[in-house]
């Protein structure tokens, strides 16, 4: 049998310094290709009881042959600019075909000892990737909600004559897509 010759390449470092954050940590990856493209996202300076400094991105326009990276504006108070979370969590990446706009879907958490899942969110990109535009609330917790576990979604079957096909508590469309974000409530 032969052995593989696998060669391995940093696609993104983290550059935060805040104090009360775990550093040089990218933790809870996702990814996802369409034709020679591949968008990675993941968390970015870890804290110990939840979320993370920002949500960074990679992207590989050759296969994973070479990467350009970067980090989120507009999301948590480390972000540039400035977003309104305090931390982010769970990021997820979606391709939308009909439009041409890859999706990262993160949640917004507020609070510092006690970390609340504060909003779904996503920020969007329409140069496939290269960069992002300022966070975008898909849905904001209400009274008593503590949202998780978000995901996001694009139907991109070209015959598919919906927007969406997600399924959980809270399903959200987003306008203009073929895609969806989901999330569930904390149980207590």
């Amino acid at each position: 049998m032969a052995a593989a010759n696998v060669v391995l390449a940093t696609i993104s470092t983290d550059p935060y310094t805040n104090v009360d954050s775990q550093h040089a940590t990218e933790v809870e990856p996702d990814s996802f290709s369409f034709g020679s493209t591949i968008v990675a996202t993941t968390q970015v300076g870890r804290f110990r009881n939840g979320g993370a400094s920002n949500i960074g991105w990679g992207r590989s326009t050759n296969g994973g042959s070479t990467w350009t990276h970067g980090f989120l504006p507009g999301l948590t108070v480390f972000s540039t600019p400035p977003g309104p979370y305090n931390r982010a969590s769970d990021p997820a990446v979606a391709y939308d075909a009909k439009h041409n706009v890859w999706l990262i879907n993160s949640l917004g958490l507020t609070g510092q000892s006690s970390v609340v899942g504060a909003a779904v969110v996503v920020n969007r990109s329409t140069d496939g990737g290269a960069s992002w535009g300022g966070a975008v609330t898909v849905h904001a917790a209400t009274a008593g909600e503590d949202l998780d576990k978000n995901w996001i979604v694009c139907d991109d079957t070209a015959t598919s004559p919906s927007t969406a096909a997600a399924t959980s508590s809270s399903t959200t469309v987003l306008p203009g897509t073929h895609c969806a974000c989901t999330t569930r409530q904390m149980a207590g």
